[in-house]
C-alpha cells in the first residue's frame, strides 16, 4: 500500500467496506474499498492514490496519463466525458471512461470515474500534490455506483498540518495519508 503525501478524510457510502489494496493486487493505492453486495457479478472498487508532481505538467496531461494507464490494462478505453472543475489553487478534472476489459476470461463493459485533484504549493507552483479518486464498476452498475461516488466525493476533505479538517463533531470519518 502506498501513502498519500497529504492526508485526506472522507466518509464511505453505505455498503462500501475498506479492504487492503495489496490483497486485491493493487500496489499504488493509499486506500481502497469495495461494494460486495451489488447485482451484476462485478465488485465495484473505489480507490485513492496520489503523489507529488514536481513539474509543470498540466492536470489535463496527467488525466491523459491516467487514460494511458487504463489503456495498458484493458482491451479498449474511451473517454466518455472530461470536465475541468475546482479552482486555480486546487484545480481538478472529472473524467468518465468507458472500458472494455477481459477479467479472468470474462468480458466486461466497465465505467471508471476519476477525479484528479491538484493542490498547488503557493510558494513554489512547480510543486503540487495530485490525488486521484477512482471508482470502477460495470456499465450496468454505474447509475447507482456513480451517485455513490458523487456522495463520497462530497465528503472528501484534506487534513491540515495541525490535524484539523473542518469536520469536527461529525461521525468518525475514514482517512488516508501519512496519518491514516
Amino acid at each position: 500500500m502506498s501513502k498519500l503525501p497529504v492526508p485526506v478524510e472522507f466518509r464511505l457510502p453505505e455498503g462500501w467496506e475498506p479492504v487492503r489494496p495489496e490483497e486485491w493486487g493493487v500496489e499504488n493505492a493509499a486506500f481502497m474499498a469495495v461494494r460486495r453486495e451489488t447485482p451484476g457479478g462485478y465488485v465495484p472498487i473505489l480507490s485513492i492514490s496520489g503523489d507529488w508532481r514536481l513539474d509543470y505538467t498540466t492536470l489535463d496531461s496527467i488525466a491523459d496519463e491516467s487514460v494511458a494507464l487504463a489503456q495498458a490494462q484493458a482491451d479498449q478505453v474511451e473517454i466518455l466525458d472530461r470536465r475541468e472543475i475546482g479552482s486555480e489553487e486546487a484545480p481538478a478534472i472529472l473524467q468518465l471512461l468507458g472500458v472494455s476489459a477481459t477479467i479472468d476470461g470474462r468480458p466486461w463493459e466497465l465505467r471508471q470515474g476519476q477525479v484528479l485533484s491538484g493542490l498547488v504549493d503557493l510558494k513554489d507552483p512547480s510543486r503540487r500534490v495530485v490525488v486521484i479518486y477512482t471508482v470502477t464498476c460495470s456499465a450496468e452498475q454505474f447509475d447507482v455506483v456513480g451517485r455513490e461516488f458523487q456522495a463520497f466525493m462530497s465528503t472528501v476533505r484534506p487534513v491540515a498540518p495541525d490535524g484539523s479538517s473542518g469536520t469536527e463533531g461529525a461521525d468518525s470519518p475514514e482517512s488516508a495519508g501519512p496519518t491514516g
